[in-house]
Order: C-alpha cells, then sequence, then structure tokens
C-alpha cells in the first residue's frame, strides 16, 4: 500500500463535501487539512466596483 498526498482546491465546498465526493468516487481519505482560505468578491460585489470606477472616471 502507498500513502499519497493531494493539494485539492475548491470553490464553495466544504471538508465534509469533499470527503463525501471523493469517498463516491471510492478514494479513501485519511485526512484532510485547511491549508488556506479567502473570500472573494461575488460576481455581483465586482460589478458594483466597476461601475463605481466608471462614475468616477466621467466626474472627473
Amino acid at each position: 500500500m502507498t500513502h499519497a498526498n493531494f493539494l485539492v482546491k475548491v470553490t464553495d465546498a466544504t471538508i465534509p463535501q469533499v470527503r463525501k465526493a471523493l469517498k463516491g468516487a471510492g478514494i479513501e481519505v485519511r485526512s484532510i487539512i485547511l491549508v488556506h482560505k479567502e473570500e472573494t468578491e461575488t460576481e455581483e460585489v465586482h460589478e458594483e466596483i466597476q461601475d463605481e470606477k466608471k462614475d468616477e472616471a466621467k466626474e472627473q
């Protein structure tokens, strides 16, 4: 038997969801560790920021 370590990056998934998906694919998971988590802009927020920048540019 061999053990392997993988880094998996996901969007909007929790550790239990990842574990369940891997188990469903027949992959035995020994452990999952959260290494880094960051909040990203939603598409709506991104559009609002772009609109504000355009308005500022028009005023100048």
